[in-house]
């Protein structure tokens, strides 16, 4: 019999693929070390049992002794937004292979540039980093055959006429079979479609197509890199061409100049009009909050539609 519950998972602007600087100085375990083990929950590294080993920080009582299906979300406002469904997770142990543990830990080594990670990781080198990782496999104890392991293609509203998130922690809450199947449906309904920009230029493959809760695209972080260069060239920094939100002025930290500002995909890919591939210019320039409000607004909006909406040219 298998048994239901929502995990919130830290916040990560890179899809929980590898982590990010940016966020020291808060008071919970992001803000101390600038580093959430969740970070990698989606990185799809195969464990050497041929399984994925996610962290998850509140694991429910009993999880040692009994299947599970988590609802995986992050906190947001107005609603907490749903990222993916774990099905079948056992509790189990494992060893990542030597490689992903040093592509790890140079990822997190890559954080002291931007003095982003605490003290436990910070000022070490990639050897010490390595050893550190080692020891904390033990915090992976959510064990998920690949196939179970089902991540949306874009976040979607917590839909509150389902369920409502009653605790703001990282606490396992807990969810009834039938709430876990809508919520699961709910997450199913069609995106809404946008024409493809038929302009010539290079085209990037977004990887394969997955067979998921939906069909998704993996996203390709090489348009998403030539897509930001291409736009700074163009006006000299980054800026969300929704609200016209500029980090650096905002901030006043010439380090935010070309940081925070998202990409986001004008065509969703789990379109069935994507054609696997995706154009720079498929790409516009938008904060986080125009991110999330336009994957939250339905039907969806282009971010040329929340423009005019937020009156940005008035």
């Amino acid at each position: 019999m298998s048994n239901f519950r929502y995990i919130r998972m830290a916040g990560n602007d890179l899809g929980w693929k590898r982590p990010h600087g940016g966020r020291m100085g808060g008071k919970d375990y992001l803000g101390k070390e600038g580093l959430g083990h969740e970070d990698w929950n989606f990185a799809k590294d195969v464990w050497k049992d041929g399984r994925y080993h996610l962290y998850l920080r509140g694991t429910p009582a009993g999880f040692d002794k009994a299947h599970f299906n988590f609802v995986l979300g992050t906190h947001a406002r107005p609603l907490p937004m749903i990222i993916g469904f774990v099905e079948n997770a056992t509790f189990g142990l494992s060893e990542l292979p030597d490689q992903v543990l040093q592509r790890r830990a140079q990822e997190l080594f890559a954080l002291n540039e931007d003095e982003s990670l605490g003290s436990r990781y910070g000022g070490k080198s990639v050897k010490q980093i390595v050893k550190l990782l080692k020891k904390e496999v033990v915090d992976y104890r959510v064990s998920v055959a690949p196939q179970d392991l089902h991540v949306l293609v874009q976040p979607v509203p917590m839909p509150s006429d389902i369920y409502k998130v009653t605790h703001p922690g990282f606490y396992p809450l807990d969810l009834t079979e039938d709430q876990y199947y809508a919520l699961k449906e709910r997450a199913l309904l069609p995106d809404t479609l946008s024409s493809l920009d038929q302009e010539e230029e290079s085209s990037f493959l977004e990887g394969p197509l997955l067979e998921r809760l939906h069909k998704s695209r993996e996203r390709s972080r090489a348009v998403v890199e030539q897509a930001k260069k291409r736009f700074i060239r163009k006006h000299g920094r980054l800026f969300c061409e929704a609200c016209d939100f500029e980090p650096e002025e905002y901030f006043g930290d010439k380090k935010l100049r070309d940081r925070i500002i998202e990409a986001h995909h004008d065509l969703w890919l789990s379109s069935p009009q994507h054609c696997g591939e995706t154009k720079p210019s498929d790409l516009k320039m938008v904060c986080p909050n125009c991110h999330r409000a336009i994957h939250t607004i339905r039907p969806w909006l282009k971010v040329e539609q929340l423009r005019e909406l937020l009156g940005t040219d008035k």
